[in-house]
């Protein structure tokens, strides 16, 4: 019989370092494919793919079609506010850690964004390559990342929405439900035990190995309401807060679907 493979598909500030710690432990550390994003995956041929068990980072699920079964491939889901104020208030942190020219690279945009800019640009404005950038990360992500299956869905299903009326919010959210009923497992980050259950009866792995639910590698503190205190703080208006109400308004719908299956 082929070994199992695990596909894991990292939304942001989902205890996505813990459980990849937690998976690593599961396969040999050659089956292991190294990309964690996807420019890295970019890089690795269809052959060179097939040849790794696991796959676990913020990748786009489109990408990992070519995977072989047996597969396992799930996520996991964190309340919609307060995966966006972990996410904002992670990012400020680890943009403090940065120099003002490694904050100007390419690469840490959303770093530079998160600093340089107040709460309400942020959130509601900002340059318009800042500001999709930054969407696409915050804005409904479970809607459109499910629906569209990449990190830039949000951006083609807009465009196809300004095209087409008859494409509606409610058509890409349903394509999303539709498509996470073809997964395999759809988690909550408060109940990592169903997790580990379901990963030991698949890969049938009996021994001992750290305990998923205690492990809480780069987790904050889970504050929403302080959050937005914080976010007041530094000079968030309500337009701040009114934007972050919508950027949830469709996810709210997924979450509250998955949190109260499990």
């Amino acid at each position: 019989m082929q070994s199992l493979s695990i596909v894991f598909l990292h939304i942001p500030k989902t205890a996505g370092q813990s459980v990849h710690h937690f998976l690593k432990s599961l396969v040999e550390p050659a089956a292991v494919a190294p990309a964690r994003v996807n420019e890295q995956l970019y890089l690795l041929s269809v052959p060179e793919l097939r040849g790794y068990r696991l796959f676990s980072g913020h990748l786009d699920w489109s990408l990992l079609d070519c995977v072989q079964p047996p597969r396992f491939v799930f996520t996991i889901l964190r309340d919609p506010v307060e995966r966006i104020l972990s996410f904002y208030f992670f990012l400020r942190s680890e943009a403090q850690k940065l120099s003002e020219e490694e904050l100007n690279r390419p690469e840490n945009q959303g770093k530079h964004a998160v600093l340089h800019l107040s709460c309400d640009e942020y959130f509601t404005g900002g340059k318009p390559h800042i500001r999709t950038f930054l969407d696409n990360h915050y804005d409904n992500f479970y809607m459109y990342f499910f629906a569209g299956r990449t990190y830039d869905a949000r951006q083609r299903l807009l465009a196809r929405q300004a095209a087409d009326k008859s494409f509606t919010t409610e058509r890409i959210l349903q394509m999303a439900f539709d498509n996470l009923a073809l997964l395999d497992g759809v988690y909550t980050i408060d109940r990592l035990d169903c997790l580990e259950r379901d990963l030991r009866f698949a890969t049938g792995f009996r021994g001992e190995r750290p305990n998923l639910a205690v492990l809480h590698i780069n987790r904050g503190a889970s504050d929403p309401a302080g959050r937005m205190k914080a976010l007041a703080a530094l000079g968030a208006t309500e337009a701040t807060f009114d934007r972050i109400r919508a950027m949830v308004a469709q996810d709210e719908e997924i979450w509250k679907h998955y949190s109260a299956r499990q």
